[in-house]
C-alpha cells in the first residue's frame, strides 16, 4: 500500500475537476476554469491573503491570489487556464480525466492543468500552515492564472500591465518539462510572407511569373540559411517551420500570388533584422531560378517574441535546484525550453533574469490526442512547489497533512 499523501491526493482530485471543465482556446475560453479557482480559493485563503480577480481581451479572467509577505520580495507561481482546441485521432473523451495505468488522461493534462493543480495544492498548504502558526511568510508569495497562453499570451501580458509582476519577481510557470528545470526559451518570430508573380495562360507559363514556383524555391532558400546560422551553445540551433500556405484562382492559370506562414524558433545573438534579411533573400532566390525578375515580395511580422538567454546565477535557479533536491533526493538537470511560456514573456518584456519552467507531464505528450500527464510527475511536482514555497515563507518543510 502507497503511504498516505494529502497534498498529492488534493491535487490529483483538482487535476481531474479541471480537465472536465472545457477551457479550449479558441473555444469555451478560460471563464469556467477560473470560477472553479475562485470557489477553491474562496475557502482556503487566510483572512490576511488576497484574492484579486481581473479581466482583459473583452472580459476574459486573469486571476491572482497572494501572501502578502513582510517584505515584498515576490515569489509567483503562473499557471495558464486555457487549453489548445480537441485534436483530431482521441481515442477517449478528452474531458474524461480517466486514470489508467499510472497516468492521468485528458485535455490539457499534461499542458497544464496538473500543473496548475499541484501549484494550487501547494500554495494553500503553506498558507493554512502559516496561518495555523499565526504568521505570514517573511517574502510575498503569489498564485497567478493567466488566460490566452494558447494564443497571443495576453493575459501575461495583462498581468505586467496590473504589476502583478516586476523585473524583480521570482517567476516559475508550471509547464511540462519532464522533471527539468527549463531556464530559456529561443525567440518566436511569425512572418506572413507573400511572393508576388504575374498572372498568364497556364499553356503559355513564358508570358507570366508563377508566384507558387517562386515559393518553393524562395522556401528552399530560406530554410537552408536559417538551419545554417550558428547554434547557441545552451539554447542549440534556430529552426524553421512553413506552418499554412495559399496560391492561386484556378488550376489553369499562372498563380500572381502565393503566402506562407513562417515560424522561426530563433537562438542568439540573431535578430528579426536577420530573418527580414533571410526572407528577402529567399526572394532573391526566386528571382535568380525562375529567371523571373517580376517577382516580390512583402514581409509582415505577425509575432515577436525575443530569445531569453540563460543565467546561471538566477535566485530562483539555485532556489528549485534546492527545492528538488530536498523533495526528490535527485540532482536536478537544468536545459532550455523548447516552446514560448509566459515566464519568457515577463523575461523578454521586463527584463527579469528569475524566470522558468518546472511541471508535470513531458511537452511530447501536449497538444496531442490522448494527452496523459504521469501520476508520478503529479506527485513530485506537488511537494517541489510546497519546498519552493516553504523556504521562500522560511518555514520548516514537512509535509503539510491538511488541504
Amino acid at each position: 500500500m502507497h503511504q498516505q499523501d494529502p497534498l498529492y491526493e488534493a491535487a490529483l482530485s483538482m487535476a481531474r475537476d479541471l480537465i472536465r471543465i472545457e477551457s479550449t482556446n479558441p473555444g469555451a475560453l478560460e471563464e469556467g476554469v477560473a470560477d472553479h479557482l475562485k470557489r477553491y480559493f474562496a475557502g482556503r485563503l487566510p483572512e490576511w491573503g488576497k484574492l484579486t480577480v481581473s479581466t482583459a481581451d473583452g472580459g476574459r479572467p486573469v486571476l491572482m491570489a497572494e501572501l502578502p509577505g513582510r517584505s515584498e520580495r515576490t515569489l509567483a507561481l503562473i499557471c495558464h487556464m486555457d487549453t489548445v482546441p480537441v485534436a483530431n485521432g482521441w481515442t477517449m473523451d478528452p474531458f474524461c480525466a480517466e486514470i489508467r495505468d499510472g497516468k492521468l488522461y485528458g485535455l490539457g493534462s499534461a499542458d497544464m492543468k496538473s500543473g496548475l493543480s499541484s501549484a494550487c495544492t501547494a500554495f494553500t498548504c503553506v498558507a493554512r500552515k502559516l496561518d495555523s502558526e499565526g504568521r505570514r511568510p517573511e517574502h510575498t508569495i503569489r498564485f497567478l492564472a493567466s488566460m490566452d497562453e494558447e494564443g497571443d499570451m495576453k493575459g501575461v501580458e495583462e498581468m505586467i500591465r496590473l504589476g502583478w509582476v516586476s523585473p524583480d519577481t521570482l517567476v516559475l510557470d508550471t509547464e511540462p518539462t519532464g522533471g527539468m528545470i527549463q531556464t530559456a526559451h529561443k525567440g518566436r518570430y511569425w512572418f506572413r510572407y507573400t511572393m508576388h508573380g504575374k498572372a498568364a495562360h497556364a499553356s503559355r507559363p513564358e508570358d507570366g511569373a508563377d508566384a507558387i514556383a517562386g515559393m518553393a524555391a524562395a522556401i528552399t532558400s530560406i530554410r537552408r540559411r536559417i538551419l545554417a546560422l550558428r547554434p547557441d551553445p545552451f539554447l542549440g540551433p534556430s529552426t524553421v517551420a512553413f506552418g499554412m500556405i495559399k496560391g492561386g484562382i484556378h488550376p489553369y492559370q499562372v498563380p500572381d500570388t502565393c503566402t506562407v506562414s513562417v515560424d522561426v524558433r530563433l537562438v542568439p545573438p540573431y535578430t528579426k533584422d536577420d530573418l527580414v534579411r533571410i526572407l528577402e533573400a529567399g526572394c532573391d532566390a526566386a528571382r535568380k531560378e525562375l529567371g523571373r525578375e517580376s517577382l516580390t515580395c512583402t514581409i509582415e511580422c505577425t509575432g515577436e517574441r525575443p530569445p531569453v538567454p540563460h543565467h546561471e546565477d538566477s535566485e530562483l535557479l539555485g532556489l528549485m535546484r534546492d527545492a528538488v533536491r530536498s523533495a526528490t533526493g535527485a540532482e536536478p538537470v537544468v536545459g532550455p525550453f523548447p516552446g514560448y511560456t509566459d515566464t519568457a514573456v515577463i523575461a523578454g518584456m521586463l527584463g527579469n533574469r528569475n524566470c522558468m519552467s518546472y511541471g508535470p507531464g513531458k511537452l511530447a505528450q501536449a497538444h496531442r490526442p490522448d494527452e496523459y500527464a504521469a501520476l508520478a510527475d503529479i506527485r513530485r511536482c506537488c511537494h517541489v512547489y510546497r519546498e519552493l514555497l516553504g523556504r521562500w515563507a522560511e518555514e520548516e518543510t514537512d509535509l503539510c497533512s491538511e488541504i
